[in-house]
């Protein structure tokens, strides 16, 4: 029995593996899905159009799994180096901002993108309701609504996520890799 745990333990540990380092190199465009290069390359022709993200009542069957992942030290890679300022309305938000942007290799505060927040849900993202975020024109602006979600950080991060990358095909953002912090909902 013993044997059986080590070996399920060991393909646990190769697929996590697979996962965490394998979604980077799609995202960042080497052999995308096509599902990925479908949003990725409407990202790129519709820069001005908004991404917004809504807030959704965790799933049932996701309920009680636990999220222990998190981005490489240093972030993940992205094509490109960005820049971002954080606005007076976030200056209580500013830790959060800070850890969501550390997600993501290059990007850096001072200069950029303003970074503002919001005191209710964002109405002004091109529909959708209980938006908690929106990026526009792939980093123009973000506007996020913290005290929709539980996770502000990886609020932050999907938002940044934007200015590179559209929305996965995951149900539920979560840390597990660049893939999963682009799903189009943050579930609480």
């Amino acid at each position: 029995m013993a044997r059986k745990l080590l070996m399920l333990s060991g393909l646990a540990t190769v697929v996590l593996a697979i996962v965490t380092y394998a979604a980077p190199v799609s995202l960042a465009g080497a052999s995308p899905s096509p599902a990925q290069e479908t949003t990725t390359s409407a990202h790129a022709e519709g820069a001005s159009a908004p991404h917004g993200t809504s807030v959704i009542p965790r799933p049932a069957d996701l309920k009680g799994k636990a999220k222990v992942l998190a981005p490489p030290p240093g972030g993940w890679s992205v094509p490109s180096q960005r820049n971002y300022t954080i606005t007076s309305s976030c200056q209580s938000h500013a830790a959060a901002i800070r850890q969501g942007a550390a997600a993501w290799q290059g990007l850096r505060e001072g200069g950029g993108t303003p970074i503002e927040c919001r005191n209710g849900y964002i109405t002004d993202c091109g529909g959708g309701s209980n938006v908690v975020g929106c990026n526009w024109g792939a980093g123009q602006r973000i506007a996020l609504y913290m005290g929709g979600v539980n996770d502000d950080a990886l609020l932050v991060a999907h938002e940044f996520g934007h200015n590179w990358y559209g929305h996965s095909t995951f149900r539920c953002a979560g840390w597990g890799s660049p893939s999963e912090v682009m799903a189009p909902s943050i579930c609480n």
